[in-house]
């Protein structure tokens, strides 16, 4: 075990070396913490480090809580998981064509709402009560008839908030303390209203050039879908609560571990050798994965508040060192002298573009997530009369650019943080 130890952490180190990890992160075993450490800011403003102490939003991560409350109010009698949400929500469209089980594993066929085209330019800003943010999205046409298909919606998980107020009588924040954080002692877990100060809550970051603050969203409304912060250290004994069957029976819970269409109730589920079954969450300057194989007692948890970090990745990563699997990680490298200049110029993918600029010092500007614009710094690694290599800032991608007879460059190869390949032809 004392192996793997190390190799965790030779492995977090060298991201955090070269400024590609900044977050906290887990790892659990067979009911040994193997890995718990923070890495980099919580505030890069006001230099506070993060700790494992430290709490993150954790956006969609919140899902399998919302679910695991659900399934609560089932086993004392308050629901069904088959009931039309109509008896509930009697005022919903097609309210009785689906049921809560359809909004639990995403085949509800209700539009998502943050896909909706100015969820980003307004709606994530506004500040609107729970039901103020239904009535925005139940006038959208179902998608496909409930039942047939699957879809992920955030709108289904709105719906399971408003049903667990509904049948409880109270509110979710004050629910989900009762039945889950306060019984399971998770002290530094809530639902973050965004007008409570909560004491060592980290901020939001971006990337444009250097790290700078996120775009802000109103957190009036996520809620059920992706309004709760937590910790590494919290989430970790939510995991192991779920190990245990500790909050239903197991019977129950296998319900929530069963995929239909690659989903079961709040997590993702992947059925092999090994029953797979994660989450990732993201919400504006946060980015996080969390894995767990209940059968071999691993749980990995990646949080990060740096929102371009590869968290799936960094997660896949931790596992397969846990496994006894080789991982490369994070080279070293070191910069090289060139005339950065001439890299300069907008190169092609199709519609995508890659925009490389110089400023003192050499820059991309390339679509991520969500097709989003990011600027980061390239540090010259390598180069030959045939090629120039670079390395990204903040982000492991490696940037080859293959040079003409005369030095001239023709085309970028951009390998990202995933291992996935894309070409970019340079423009006239």
């Amino acid at each position: 075990m004392e192996t793997k130890i190390n190799l965790l952490n030779e492995y977090m180190n060298s991201l955090a070396a070269h400024n590609y990890f900044n977050g906290a992160v887990l790892v659990g075993y067979k009911g040994e913490v193997l890995l718990k450490k923070g890495y980099g800011f919580s505030s890069f403003q006001y230099d506070i480090p993060n700790m494992p102490s430290t709490k993150f939003r954790i956006g969609s991560l919140t899902k399998a809580f919302t679910a695991m409350v659900i399934l609560k109010l089932y086993s004392k009698g308050a629901l069904d998981l088959d009931d039309s949400i109509d008896a509930i929500l009697p005022d919903y469209p097609n309210g009785s064509l689906i049921t809560v089980r359809h909004l639990l594993n995403h085949s509800s066929g209700i539009a998502n709402f943050t896909s909706t085209p100015d969820y980003w330019t307004s709606t994530m800003r506004l500040p609107v009560n729970l039901q103020e943010a239904i009535d925005a999205f139940k006038i959208l046409p179902l998608e496909f008839d409930p039942g047939t298909d699957m879809n992920y919606s955030n709108s289904g998980y709105l719906l399971l908030t408003a049903i667990i107020e509904k049948v409880s009588g109270m509110t979710f924040a004050d629910f989900l303390q009762k039945e889950i954080f306060d019984k399971l002692g998770l002290a530094n877990t809530g639902v973050d209203n965004g007008r409570t100060i909560i004491k060592s809550l980290a901020q939001g970051h971006t990337v444009w050039e250097k790290v700078i603050h996120t775009e802000h969203i109103d957190m009036s409304f996520p809620l059920g879908a992706y309004g709760i912060f937590s910790t590494v250290e919290d989430l970790y004994r939510w995991c192991q609560a779920l190990i245990s069957n500790s909050l239903i029976d197991k019977e129950l819970q296998n319900q929530m571990f069963t995929s239909i269409n690659g989903y079961g109730f709040g997590w993702f589920i992947e059925d092999g050798a090994q029953k797979e079954v994660s989450h990732f969450g993201d919400i504006n300057g946060f980015v996080n994965h969390l894995v767990m194989y209940p059968e071999d007692e691993l749980v990995v948890i990646v949080l990060s508040n740096i929102n371009i970090t590869p968290v799936t990745q960094i997660s896949s990563d931790l596992i397969n060192i846990v496994f006894g699997k080789k991982v490369e990680g994070t080279q070293p490298f070191n910069p090289v002298e060139l005339e950065s200049e001439n890299l300069v110029g907008t190169y092609m993918n199709g519609e995508e573009t890659l925009s490389i600029h110089f400023d003192k010092e050499l820059y991309a500007v390339v679509p991520k997530m969500y097709g989003v614009p990011y600027k980061f710094k390239l540090v010259p690694i390598e180069t030959n009369l045939e090629k120039v290599i670079c390395k990204s800032d903040f982000i492991h991608d490696t940037y080859i650019f293959r040079l003409s007879e005369k030095g001239i460059p023709q085309s970028v190869e951009l390998i990202d943080s995933y291992g996935a390949k894309k070409v970019y032809i340079k423009s006239p």
